[in-house]
């Protein structure tokens, strides 16, 4: 009859009598089906036990392939659930897994696997055994996670079935329950103890169901009741636990018959539950069911403290004709619940003892963390977060760092501050932050007080930046105080989630001084943040404020190592003035500027020799009154103009000569354009002395050079305006030396306004700045809304009149201009050369001696992007300057006759025709500028592809200034 029955028929019998199938599998399946079925459904499967019960089966780990299982240590085959033997390897792969899978284990066990051969165990438990981590980097790091792997291994004891147990107490009460006693004696864990307390109370009692409640205490020190493993409870409101417990439970403390019980520890035996007030029938009319009988009773530890409370309901009928618990079995279950208190205390302890030690590690590896990296304060903040985060099992975790460490924030008090509202205080100080780290599962983010991302930046939003909770940090910041928030706050929009709890402490540095607070937002489980945690979070802190401290103390070091580098280095190559050179010039009689054409913005930058242009400084000084009027000594100006000449390197264009027509201009502006009448006279001193010592100490390579050599000028500057820096630095000291400072006899008010406005000045030379202020000024001009009386408008003019100065070799007659780029173009190639053979890399056009026919079309794109934009707003302001944006059109109409001559078509067509077509393209564009030349003059800033072209294509072959740093 089987034969004639098809599959169909027998899978639709097998559904309509689920009951019989799930016998006939209980029955008849083997172990290698319920495997299967197992993986199928994504559950871990389970090994073959000493003896079949449910309640000794051990799983597996997961399989994976990333993972394999080691099934047999005993054998050097294994069998898979399919019956194929292979070879298990020991392969340094498979062992790098074992050792990750190692790891990521509990560091207590509660029970060993149940077949471990004895070579298995020595390896394991064998320190001098290294071959199992020989493939491991020889690290600290993983030395260290072996030398504080736990070594503690707890003792197992087998789990009888249920079946067994029933068997045994019909043969032997006695044995039975000394069974059940040693069944929760050696069980240190609370979930398996509550289980399999609720499996032997209902056996040792006759009871339909048990349940088992562990007293608990909340981060607002009320107790609760908690059912690690939610079996069948009667009387009382539950409440879901927010954990990952599975069929976890909570009951509040004084309500319902638990509560009552735990509240009083009095036991609590009723013949019919539904009668007793306390009673709650929630959970029977949820289930369907009916609870008749009911005995409750308190569990105590040895300092007769209530740690839990049991409860069972329902007595069977077969040993009781009325189903009702007798005093005998009340005297039953107390006698049992005093080994289950000494069971709850034991675990409770193996749980306290656990965390402590994962506390102890987790601050051990972040001590590590702190030593190990010292030379990046984004990764030690990084890690030390991490760490913190993973072991408070907190959502976020934040960092804010002071603006200016060095001034303590606060007082120096460690007191405490909670505010379950939410509510903010008075802060007394004003609390600035530089920059914000915060962690969020894999977002990493650095922001800056004002909102702006920099650093690393790895998605997710900024919700410690959120206005609120800055202000919550600035209020720990100020008082010192830590700060706990148990209850929910208002967060605005756009912040990234509600903030449920939030814990903020203050970092201190080595000197007790507040550098920073640390932040810790919302706990996975839900809950508050407690005691325990904040006391954990408070060694974070300290082992965060020390990182910070040394490796602040680190980065310091090193600038001083590169500061010391480069005064060394300046002073190895420069001297001061000697007394002869000094008497030389004293000798000299001062030639008025009209004689040498000074004052005209066609002077011819060639015409006068080195020392001659020493004796012209001098000459401009007087012309300008401000020797005279600022009190300036002779000897001392005549000092520092040698000195500062002797300052210049002998590089082809960036030397002694370019700073003096720089310095020619800015007279010219300032007497022949009359400008001197804007500013003041403290102005025009720091203007003029800028101009000179704009280039002091200049290589001969640019800013980006510096950058990707990783030169003592980048580390010591940082890579924005690394040469500008620089140059200033080496004006002050020059200008520190006695016999050299002509600012000595100004006072300390006109002091500190000359040099601000000196340092203003030379950065102002860099061409980033320029298309700064340029975006800003032109606007002004547009809408005639500047005002000179204004310092912030007189800075914008400052600093184009600088640019201008700097520049202004694209303004001067064509002989003159020629010959500067050919000078300039020079030293750009030896850049380009030094590039080639030290940095193995392809050099931009402009210093590619092999592409040194494109220098016309690229100076045609320099002049027309970079030069008229900055002479026509300046013509806007003085019309005595419009010289300057014509002769930057007459050069710029020369270069275009001069390109259309000196590019090679023939060549550059043969060797690469998109490369052609694109220069014939830009000489088209720019011829066509001589028609047309003031398109792009009204505009305030350089367009997209106009910043691409500068960028692509041409840094001044006059200036100090390169586009790289203007793209």
């Amino acid at each position: 009859m089987a034969d004639s029955l098809s599959w169909n028929e027998v899978e639709d019998y097998l559904d309509a009598h689920s009951e019989q199938l799930c016998d006939y599998v209980v029955r008849k399946a083997e172990l290698a089906v319920i495997n299967k079925w197992l993986v199928a459904h994504g559950f871990l499967t389970v090994m073959h036990p000493s003896r079949r019960s449910s309640g000794s089966l051990t799983c597996s780990p997961c399989v994976s392939p990333s993972s394999p299982v080691e099934r047999s240590l005993d054998s050097p085959f294994a069998i898979d659930d399919d019956g194929h033997r292979h070879r298990r390897t020991n392969s340094k792969k498979h062992l790098r897994h074992n050792f990750a899978k190692a790891k990521s284990r509990s560091v207590f066990r509660t029970c060993e696997p149940a077949t471990v051969s004895v070579a298995a165990e020595a390896r394991r438990s064998s320190f001098r055994s290294m071959r199992k981590y020989s493939s491991l980097p020889p690290s600290s790091n993983y030395i260290l996670c072996l030398l504080i792997e736990s070594k503690v291994r707890l003792p197992q004891y087998e789990t009888s079935t249920i079946e067994f147990k029933k068997e045994l107490k019909t043969a032997d009460d006695k044995a039975f329950f000394l069974d059940i006693v040693k069944d929760i004696a050696n069980d240190l864990d609370l979930t398996s103890l509550t289980r399999k307390t609720t499996e032997n109370l209902s056996l040792l009692l006759n009871a339909d169901g048990a349940s088992l409640f562990i007293v608990e205490n909340t981060a607002a020190g009320k107790k609760i009741l908690v059912s690690k493993v939610f079996d069948i409870h009667s009387g009382t409101n539950i409440y879901p636990v927010t954990s990952s417990e599975d069929n976890a439970v909570e009951v509040p403390w004084g309500k319902g018959i638990l509560g009552y019980v735990a509240e009083t520890g009095k036991p609590v035996i009723l013949e019919c539950a539904s009668e007793d007030p306390r009673y709650n029938d929630e959970v029977d009319r949820i289930t369907g069911y009916h609870t008749d009988s009911l005995l409750c009773m308190p569990v105590f530890n040895a300092y007769n403290e209530v740690v839990a409370v049991a409860q069972v309901i329902n007595r069977s009928c077969e040993d009781s004709g009325d189903g009702r618990f007798t005093k005998t079995d009340e005297k039953l279950f107390e006698t049992y619940l005093q080994f289950v208190g000494i069971a709850i205390t034991n675990a409770q302890l193996m749980d306290t003892s656990r965390a402590e030690y994962e506390r102890n590690r987790s601050l051990l590896e972040v001590t590590h963390d702190i030593f190990e990296e010292q030379t990046s304060l984004e990764n030690v903040i990084l890690k030390t977060l991490q760490r913190s985060q993973r072991l408070l099992k907190c959502e976020r975790a934040a960092v804010l760092l002071i603006e200016d460490v060095g001034k303590p924030k606060g007082n120096a008090g460690n007191g405490s501050s909670s505010t379950p509202n939410g509510s903010i205080t008075c802060v007394q100080q004003t609390v600035k932050f530089s920059r914000i780290f915060e962690l969020n599962a894999l977002a990493v983010v650095s922001v800056t007080n004002n909102g702006s991302t920099s650093g690393l930046v790895t998605g997710g939003k900024q919700l410690a930046s959120s206005p609120h909770l800055m202000q919550l940090a600035e209020q720990v910041a100020s008082s010192g105080d830590k700060l706990n928030i148990a209850d929910s706050i208002e967060v605005e929009k756009g912040s990234s989630g509600n903030v449920r709890s939030l814990l903020a402490m203050p970092i201190r540095n080595s000197h007790f001084q507040i550098i920073g607070v640390a932040k810790i937002i919302n706990k996975l489980s839900g809950q508050p943040f407690d005691e325990n945690d904040e006391q954990l979070f408070e060694a974070f802190t300290i082992f965060c404020g020390l990182g910070i401290n040394n490796t602040m103390m680190y980065q310091e070091l090193e600038k001083a190592n590169a500061r010391q580098k480069v005064a060394i280095e300046v002073l190895s190559y420069h001297t001061a003035a000697s007394d002869t050179d000094v008497d030389k010039l004293k000798n000299v009689q001062i030639p008025e500027t009209v004689e040498w054409r000074l004052g005209s913005l066609t002077f011819d930058d060639f015409c006068l020799s080195g020392d001659q242009m020493a004796v012209a400084a001098v000459g401009m000084f007087k012309d300008l009154g401000l020797a005279s009027r600022l009190r300036i000594d002779r000897e001392t100006l005549l000092r520092w103009i040698l000195t500062v000449k002797r300052n210049y390197r002998n590089v082809p264009y960036h030397n002694w000569r370019h700073a003096f027509n720089v310095a020619q201009v800015m007279f010219s502006l300032l007497v022949t354009c009359n400008m001197k009448e804007t500013f003041s006279e403290l102005e025009c001193l720091a203007m003029f002395v800028g101009c000179l010592c704009h280039d002091l100490d200049h290589r001969g390579t640019n800013n980006a050079f510096q950058e990707k050599t990783g030169s003592a000028l980048a580390l010591l500057y940082g890579t924005q305006n690394t040469m500008e820096h620089h140059h200033f630095n080496h004006a002050v000291m020059i200008l520190s030396s006695d016999s050299l400072n002509i600012l000595r006899n100004l006072s300390s008010t006109e002091y500190s306004v000359v040099m601000n406005t000196l340092k203003q000045c030379i950065l102002a030379t860099d061409l980033t700045v320029y298309f700064q202020v340029r975006s800003r000024f032109v606007p002004l001009l547009t809408e005639s809304d500047y005002d000179f009386e204004r310092e912030e408008h007189r800075e914008m003019l400052r600093s184009l009149m600088m640019t201008a100065c700097d520049i202004a070799a694209s303004t001067k007659p064509w002989d003159i201009q020629r010959r500067v780029a050919e000078l300039v173009t020079s030293e750009f190639f030896d850049q380009g050369d030094l590039e080639k053979s030290k940095l193995k890399i392809t050099p931009p056009a402009l210093m590619d001696r092999d592409r040194k026919h494109e220098l016309p079309l690229l100076q045609m794109r320099w002049i027309k992007n970079i030069c008229l934009p900055l002479y026509e707003a300046l013509s806007n302001v003085n019309p005595q300057m419009a010289p300057m944006r014509d002769g930057a059109l007459q050069n710029m109409t020369h270069w275009a006759k001069l390109a259309a001559t000196t590019h090679d078509p023939v060549s550059s067509a043969s060797s690469n025709p998109a490369r052609h077509n694109h220069m014939h393209h830009l000489h088209h564009r720019h011829h066509s500028l001589d028609q047309q030349p003031n398109n792009n003059n009204n505009t305030g800033g350089v367009s997209g592809e106009e910043e691409r072209e500068a960028g692509d294509v041409v840094a001044p072959p006059h200036v100090e200034i390169y586009i790289d740093e203007a793209k």
